[in-house]
């Protein structure tokens, strides 16, 4: 009954030292990471019309750049995104879809909780280009904007291996504009097309 018992410590010793050397490959090289997502919308009015929200995707990487703690690394963070969402107008029911392309870029500071997680928040300015189609004669068809606004994600990795770990995150945008329209019947403001994703992603360590 002793040797089973040996050899279980001596697994488990070498699982915990494995999981240390990951620990310090991961959050002292470059990271690439896919993410995906459910967006929707913080604003009253874009979350009435698109009240299903939509799926966002994410392409991001993180570049470490300074160690200042024992447990922590300084990253740079840059991302790029799509998201879509469709829904329809309040009062007829006409069909409309807006799509978003933002470019993020940031600091992202990175703290080892255990040999396996990890937790992090990244937050910087954010550049958005949205594009909205409406189905209704009473609007414009299509409505185009692109403006600067502000990020915040932040998330846990938990380390699978080497090179691999699963990020599960959370994300809020702020991307303030303003739709302009041709029709003059038609009242336009500024109004915040940014909003919440909550996800999951695989990322992988060079």
């Amino acid at each position: 009954m002793q040797l089973p018992t040996k050899k279980l410590l001596a697994f488990l010793l070498l699982f915990i030292a494995q999981g240390y050397a990951q620990e310090l490959i991961l959050s002292s090289k470059p990271i690439i990471e896919a993410k995906g997502g459910y967006f929707f919308f913080t604003n009253a009015k874009m979350s009435k019309v698109y009240d299903k929200g939509g799926w966002d995707i994410q392409l991001s990487s993180s570049i470490p750049v300074w160690k200042p703690l024992k447990r922590m690394n300084l990253n740079v963070y840059g991302s790029i995104e799509f998201l879509r969402c469709s829904g329809s107008s309040i009062e007829e029911g006409y069909k409309t879809y807006v799509w978003e392309f933002p470019i993020n870029i940031g600091l992202k500071p990175v703290f080892l909780l255990t040999q396996q997680i990890q937790y992090y928040l990244a937050l910087g300015p954010r550049y958005f280009f949205v594009r909205q189609h409406n189905s209704s004669p009473y609007v414009d068809s299509h409505k185009s904007r692109n403006g600067i606004g502000l990020f915040v994600n932040t998330g846990f990795n938990f380390i699978l291996c080497k090179h691999l770990a699963i990020d599960l995150f959370g994300e809020y945008s702020y991307a303030k504009t303003h739709f302009h329209t041709s029709l003059s019947s038609v009242y336009t403001r500024d109004i915040q097309v940014g909003g919440f994703t909550f996800g999951g992603g695989l990322g992988y360590s060079f």
